[in-house]
């Protein structure tokens, strides 16, 4: 008895027993076989299956990368533009590749109210200040420094390197074209006339032969103007007092007292003269005759200084659109001087 079926056990040496077992076998061979070739049929559809799963997805992921790249290589193109164009808009803006601001020493003058003077506590003031530190500003590459002297020493000063910028009313004159930059952009009119007595007759500078005219500093434009005036009319010469350094106050003194007999002034000097220095109220100054120059006012710059020059211009440039310049004028000088007078 078979323990495990129940059945009777069969011996392998008999002829039932040797049937019974090699049907047994046969079977068994036949499910074996089958299963195997069922599951051959089964592992190759799922191979395909996984192939085509592996495939889609390595295209997939290819598809991916090659997007992913061109949108990378595109926006990396576009940040290069960006970046460009930041650093080209940051050096047009700064006028410096490197984002460093630069130190600019601007000159000007200690006496010459109300444009450009030391007040009462000794600290520099006036139209010229204020337009410049208006200018500083609207230039963040730049950083101005201010160093204050007489007159004839700002273009020695420019000259020797010691400072950048000079400022202080420059005219134009033919000599200081020669050697000197001068800004494209003019700030203020300058108009100058003789300026004599209230009772003087003098009309002209043919009036005034070999008397003493005050023309300011060595270098200033009146001096060039009236040495060149004595050049071209021998006979007819006047003596230039050159008055650099001096005040008002001694400016006053001398054309009261005849230690000179006429002054080179504006229209706007003259009025100043009479408001601060009159005894009784009443004008003792007069300005007579026509121009003796009919010029703007410039900064002057060394001749290599371009790029410093077009800075500043652009930034007068836009202080005159937006007003600025007119309403500093008025604050200073009283009326626009900006425009003709």
């Amino acid at each position: 008895m078979c323990l495990l079926t129940g059945q009777p056990e069969v011996s392998d040496s008999s002829p039932l027993g040797g049937s019974v077992i090699s049907g047994f076998l046969y079977h068994g061979k036949f499910l074996f076989y089958k299963y195997l070739f069922l599951r051959s049929k089964i592992m190759k559809k799922k191979t395909l299956k996984n192939i085509m799963v592996t495939g889609a997805l390595a295209v997939t992921m290819m598809m991916s990368v090659v997007g992913c790249g061109s949108a990378d290589t595109a926006n990396a193109a576009d940040n290069t533009k960006g970046n460009e164009s930041g650093s080209a808009e940051s050096a047009e803006n700064t006028g410096s590749t490197d984002g460093k601001v630069q130190k600019i020493v601007i000159g000007s003058g200690i006496n010459y109210n109300p444009y450009c003077y030391l007040d009462e506590n000794g600290d520099a003031v006036g139209y010229e200040y204020d337009v410049l530190k208006e200018i500083d500003d609207l230039l963040p590459q730049y950083e101005f420094e201010y160093q204050s002297m007489a007159f004839d020493q700002l273009v020695l000063s420019l000259e020797a390197g010691k400072i950048d910028v000079a400022a202080h009313q420059y005219e134009f004159t033919p000599e200081r074209e020669e050697k000197y930059l001068f800004s494209g952009e003019s700030y203020t009119s300058y108009i100058t006339y003789l300026a004599v007595l209230v009772d003087d007759d003098a009309k002209s500078l043919e009036d005034l032969t070999g008397e003493k005219i005050r023309t300011g500093g060595s270098t200033s434009a009146t001096t060039q103007i009236l040495t060149k005036w004595n050049e071209e009319h021998p006979g007819k010469e006047v003596v230039l007092v050159t008055s650099e350094g001096s005040s008002d106050e001694e400016a006053a003194a001398a054309l009261k007292s005849r230690a000179a007999r006429a002054s080179v002034l504006k229209k706007s000097d003259v009025i100043k003269m009479n408001t601060n220095f009159s005894e009784d109220g009443k004008d003792w100054l007069k300005s007579v005759g026509e121009p003796i120059n009919d010029s703007q006012t410039y900064y002057l710059y060394r001749k290599d200084e371009t790029e410093l020059r077009d800075a500043i211009d652009g930034a007068l440039k836009t202080l005159k659109e937006n007003g600025k310049l007119s309403e500093l004028a008025i604050k200073w000088v009283g009326y626009d001087v900006t425009e003709e007078e």
